[in-house]
């Protein structure tokens, strides 16, 4: 019997936070059929924007900026407290930074940055793009650099000072923060959905099993990715992750 939906074009992200959610993609009984892709996260809402993706976990300060989107409710990427890779790194305590580079791969990360800055550190840095390169583990004197993914992992005993930017967000409004949600630029069939979430279910009840099928040396070394991945982590898109979404969202248009 031929299925009531099409195969749907899933782009997903490439750090290892997302790795329960990309091995039940790959790996969960009963998954349906798509064509994944996996990006960096500033790919992912691109994709989905230019029509080459139906599905994406799309960055939350993306969202605005799309036509038509719809959230696929169940499944995000958040936290409810310190994510560990979501991180502004500095030379000096946050009150007494100057400036700050953003990171190129994740606009959310920079735009939560800059909140933080005006409302919680009630700093005025400048801000500048960093290079996407690998000279992350330097700054000069009064400088902070935002880093995400593993990348941050890498660089947290490269710094004197590091912020966790949803611990601080948490500290900020007592709301868990959401990076990532679902969304879809199409009507989504809802049997997808179901079967979808079951997927993405899966992976997240087989974390022990996820975080082993990266093959990534350095990575292991320098973090427990099990651990990781069950404790610094808030999958759920719960009714508190979506009053954080709204807020950030609302505070996103305040800055521009």
């Amino acid at each position: 019997m031929e299925q009531p939906y099409p195969v749907y074009r899933v782009s997903a992200v490439s750090y290892a936070n997302t790795l329960p959610f990309v091995y039940g993609l790959r790996h969960a009984p009963g998954r349906p059929e798509i064509e994944l892709s996996i990006d960096i996260p500033s790919e992912c809402a691109m994709r989905l924007k230019s029509k080459e993706a139906d599905i994406g976990l799309v960055p939350v300060a993306a969202l605005p900026s799309m036509e038509y989107y719809e959230i696929i409710p169940g499944y995000c990427l958040g936290a409810d407290g310190p994510v560990r890779s979501v991180m502004l790194f500095s030379s000096v305590p946050a009150e007494k930074i100057q400036k700050i580079y953003l990171d190129p791969q994740s606009r959310t990360s920079n735009n939560l940055v800059r909140i933080l800055a005006r409302d919680f550190w009630h700093i005025s840095p400048a801000w500048e793009m960093a290079p996407d390169d690998d000279s992350y583990l330097t700054v000069e004197e009064g400088g902070g650099r935002v880093l995400i993914g593993d990348r941050a992992f890498y660089a947290e005993s490269a710094y004197p000072w590091r912020y966790d930017l949803a611990a601080m967000w948490k500290e900020f409004t007592s709301l868990p923060f959401v990076f990532a949600v679902w969304a879809a630029n199409t009507r989504v069939h809802p049997l997808f959905v179901q079967k979808f979430n079951s997927a993405l279910q899966y992976g997240i009840m087989h974390i022990p099993e996820a975080a082993a099928s990266l093959h990534n040396e350095r990575l292991h070394k320098t973090i427990n990715l099990e651990n990781y991945l069950l404790s610094n982590l808030s999958y759920p898109l719960d009714n508190a992750k979506m009053a954080a979404i709204k807020m950030f969202i609302d505070m996103l248009r305040s800055l521009q």
